[in-house]
């Protein structure tokens, strides 16, 4: 049996200093989940919303992990 769970994160803006950024904040809450025993299974684009002006690009990762039921 697996758990599955399901993040948003941001991984792109149009500033450079921002994309390097949200990069980085995105790479670091990953790795932190992959110590944690979860492993990625895909990546999405999240689609944009054209009523307001936003720079960022969002993600949504699907995680899995195995049950540690006993």
């Amino acid at each position: 049996m697996y758990i599955y769970k399901k993040i948003s994160l941001v991984t792109y803006n149009s500033s450079w200093w921002k994309c390097i950024k949200y990069r980085k904040e995105s790479a670091l809450t990953l790795a932190s989940y992959r110590k944690l025993g979860w492993k990625l299974i895909k990546k999405e684009l999240v689609s944009e919303n054209n009523t307001y002006t936003d720079t960022r690009t969002f993600y949504s990762y699907f995680l899995k992990k195995k049950d540690q039921a006993k």
